[in-house]
C-alpha cells in the first residue's frame, strides 16, 4: 500500500514538473526569439493572417526593387534627353545650336565651312547623349538592352545613322514595329492584371521601354528628308561644309534650298523632342511618387507583421520570470516529495 501510494506521488510529481519545464522553455523561447509564436500549431490564426501579410509584403519588396531600378533608368533618360535639348534648342542664347546659327545668319557669309564641322560635332554630341548606359543595359536601345542604339557609318555625304542594325533614314516596317510595338511591361505596383484570353493589360503595369528613335525620329518625309534630328544636323552641316571658305558663298542654289527645308524640319522635331522630354519629366515623377507610395505600403505592412509575430518584451520577460520561479518551487517541492518516498521505501 505504501509503495503504491509513493508510485502515485512520483507520477503526479513528474507531471507537474514536465509542465513546469515546458512553460519555462516556452517563456525562454518567446524572450529570445522575441516572437509569439513559431510554428502554425501555436497559432492557426495569427500563423494563417501572418502568412498573408509576409505574401503581401514580399509581392511589395519585389515591385519596390523594380520601381527602384526602373526609376533610377528613367532619371538617365531624362537627363540625357535634358542634354540634348540644352543642345539643340536655338532659342536659348546658350545652346550650342543657337551660337552656330547666330554665325549662319551672319550676312557676310564667313566661316560657314567651320560652322559646318562644329554641327557635325553636334550630331555626334546628341547620338552620345542617347547612347547613355544605365548598368550594363543601354537606356534608349528599346527592349534589347545590350545593343547599342544609334551607330554612325560611312563619311561625308555618305555617312549614314543606324539604330539596333537598321538604317534609320528610310521608312523601314521594321523601325516603325520597334518605335510603336515593342514593349517591356514591369510590375511597380499599378495591379498587374489579365484579360480573359490570359493577356497583359496594358494599362495594369508600367512600360520601361524607352526607344531612341522615338526620341529623335526616323523615316524621311516626301522630299526624300530625314526625321531624325541628329541626321538633320548633321546633314545641315555637310552643306555647310561646303561653302566656299572665302566668302561663304553656297556650293549652290540646291544646297541653299534644302538646308532652308533642314532648318524648317530641325524646328519642328525639336518641338518633338521638347514634348518628349516634357512627357519624360512626367514618368520620372510618377514613378518617384508611386516608389514613395510603395515604400509607405511596405512599412504598414511590416508594422502588421509585427503587431502579429512580436511579443511585448516586457509581458515576455515577466512571463519568463514568473515560469523561472515556479519552475524553481516545483524542484523544491520535489526535494521533500523525494526524501519522504525515500523514507517510505525504505520502511517497506
Amino acid at each position: 500500500m505504501i509503495r503504491a501510494t509513493t508510485n502515485g506521488t512520483l507520477k503526479a510529481y513528474r507531471s507537474s514538473l514536465n509542465r513546469s519545464t515546458l512553460r519555462l522553455n516556452s517563456a525562454r523561447n518567446t524572450v529570445l526569439t522575441q516572437r509569439n509564436f513559431n510554428s502554425y500549431a501555436e497559432s492557426p490564426a495569427a500563423a494563417a493572417e501572418s502568412f498573408q501579410l509576409r505574401r503581401s509584403y514580399l509581392r511589395v519588396s519585389a515591385q519596390l526593387d523594380v520601381s527602384q531600378s526602373v526609376g533610377r533608368k528613367f532619371d538617365t533618360a531624362y537627363s540625357a534627353i535634358d542634354t540634348v535639348v540644352g543642345l539643340v534648342d536655338n532659342n536659348a542664347e546658350s545652346s550650342a545650336l543657337s551660337a552656330i546659327m547666330s554665325g549662319v545668319s551672319d550676312p557676310t557669309g564667313q566661316g560657314r565651312t567651320a560652322l559646318g564641322e562644329q554641327l557635325i560635332q553636334l550630331s555626334d554630341s546628341i547620338i552620345e547623349s542617347l547612347n547613355c548606359k544605365h548598368g550594363d543595359q543601354f537606356v534608349f536601345s528599346g527592349a534589347d538592352g545590350l545593343t547599342i542604339p544609334f551607330s554612325w557609318e560611312g563619311e561625308g555625304d555618305e555617312r549614314q545613322l543606324y539604330f539596333r542594325g537598321y538604317l534609320v533614314d528610310e521608312n523601314s516596317d521594321m523601325l516603325k514595329y520597334i518605335s510603336e510595338r515593342e514593349h517591356r511591361y514591369v510590375d511597380v505596383g499599378i495591379g498587374l492584371e489579365e484579360d480573359e484570353n490570359n493577356n497583359l493589360i496594358a494599362s495594369s503595369a508600367f512600360d520601361s521601354t524607352l526607344q531612341g528613335i522615338g526620341v529623335l525620329g526616323h523615316g524621311v518625309d516626301e522630299n526624300g528628308l530625314p526625321n531624325n534630328i541628329a541626321s538633320i544636323v548633321y546633314k545641315m552641316g555637310t552643306i555647310l561644309s561646303r561653302c566656299s571658305e572665302d566668302g561663304g558663298a553656297w556650293a549652290s542654289e540646291e544646297d541653299q534650298a534644302q538646308f532652308k527645308q533642314l532648318m524648317e524640319k530641325f524646328n519642328d522635331s525639336t518641338s518633338v523632342l521638347k514634348k518628349y522630354h516634357v512627357d519624360m519629366s512626367t514618368k520620372a515623377d510618377y514613378l518617384a511618387n508611386n516608389h514613395e507610395l510603395l515604400e509607405n505600403t511596405a512599412y504598414t505592412l511590416n508594422e502588421q507583421i509585427l503587431a502579429i509575430e512580436q511579443c511585448d518584451l516586457a509581458d515576455a520577460i515577466t512571463s519568463f520570470s514568473w515560469a523561472q520561479y515556479c519552475y524553481n518551487a516545483a524542484l523544491k517541492v520535489g526535494n521533500g516529495i523525494l526524501s519522504e518516498t525515500l523514507m517510505d521505501f525504505m520502511n517497506y
